[in-house]
């Protein structure tokens, strides 16, 4: 490979800061594309203009990797004005690429852990109901128990104080309703703690960007709303047994209850991949078939039946 010479190095280095200039004013890929130039360049300008001087002491082995380095910077540039690559973006959106204020991260915080109980809560006091069908209720006796009148001679009657009893009542099986609530819940639970995860560790590495924000509230509730499709995918196919047990007085009876309420909770704790089973399900029932015509099919047919006709006539 030939030595380029100080002309067209200077060429294309020009070239490279016009399509930087370009491409300056972006918002999302701007940072990357700057430590590419800054790279390339490292060494080559004096006050913003092409060094000659500093070229030409370079060494030719030097020379060659600056321009094959240089040449694949122009390229991605161009690559990237082509396809649109680069999205102009104003620096008031959301979507600049910016750092997430401490307001922002302090209102992820409060509305993660805030969720997390309120969640937690809701989950502990319909767990009865969503697992045997019965609820928690509060028995109060006021009533005293009062002996007989006593004698004159007799001791004073005793009397029985009241006390506070806890039993559950209701039906034998939660209700179809119930489960599904439940599934909700712990699917949003799943959300939650998918939420403060990522953020923790994205704050802990000081890269959390604030187009990040409207992602991080929309978890919980993307959770919520996967999992009730997960329970209806696994009740048709692998957490109800094709056998049920005949004469069954609730439709909640053959399910496994806890394994759908912990399949809920992995649905919105791994939303991503929840997806992408979706995804292989809805291909597999609705797969294309390959095959011809059904026109197509019955000509070799007609053709033999007309062979056979002509060979009898």
């Amino acid at each position: 490979m030939a030595t380029p010479s100080s002309d067209d190095v200077a060429k294309l280095v020009g070239e490279i800061r016009q399509l930087k200039n370009n491409l300056d004013e972006s918002a999302i890929d701007r940072e990357e594309i700057a430590q590419r130039y800054d790279a390339a360049l490292q060494g080559l300008l004096a006050g913003g203009e092409f060094d000659r001087a500093a070229w030409d002491q370079l060494t030719e082995v030097d020379r060659a990797a600056r321009t094959a380095t240089l040449a694949s910077l122009k390229q991605t540039l161009l690559n990237a004005i082509a396809a649109s690559l680069v999205i102009r973006v104003a620096p008031g959106s959301i979507m600049f690429k910016q750092p997430a204020s401490n307001g922002a991260i302090l209102f992820l915080t409060v509305f993660a852990l805030v969720g997390l109980l309120v969640d937690l809560w809701l989950i502990c006091d319909n767990w009865n109901r969503a697992t045997s069908g019965k609820t928690v209720v509060e028995n109060t006796s006021a009533a005293a128990a009062v002996s007989p009148a006593p004698s004159p001679t007799s001791p004073a009657p005793s009397q029985t104080p009241s006390s506070n009893t806890t039993e559950l009542r209701g039906p034998d099986k939660p209700t179809e309703q119930t489960v599904l609530f439940m599934v909700m819940l712990l699917g949003g639970l799943g959300g939650f703690l998918r939420l403060a995860s990522s953020m923790a560790n994205y704050v802990g590495n000081r890269q959390l960007l604030r187009s990040w924000i409207i992602y991080y509230i929309l978890t919980p509730f993307q959770g919520a709303a996967l999992a009730p499709v997960v329970y209806l995918l696994l009740r048709v196919g692998v957490l109800n047994p094709a056998n049920t047990t005949p004469g069954t007085s609730s439709p909640t009876d053959s399910l496994n209850l806890i394994g759908i309420y912990a399949f809920a909770a992995l649905t919105g704790l791994f939303s991503k991949q929840a997806i992408e089973m979706m995804a292989e399900v809805f291909s597999t029932i609705f797969k294309k078939v390959n095959a011809k015509d059904a026109l197509d099919k019955g000509k070799p047919e007609t053709a033999k039946a007309k062979t056979a006709t002509d060979d009898a006539s």
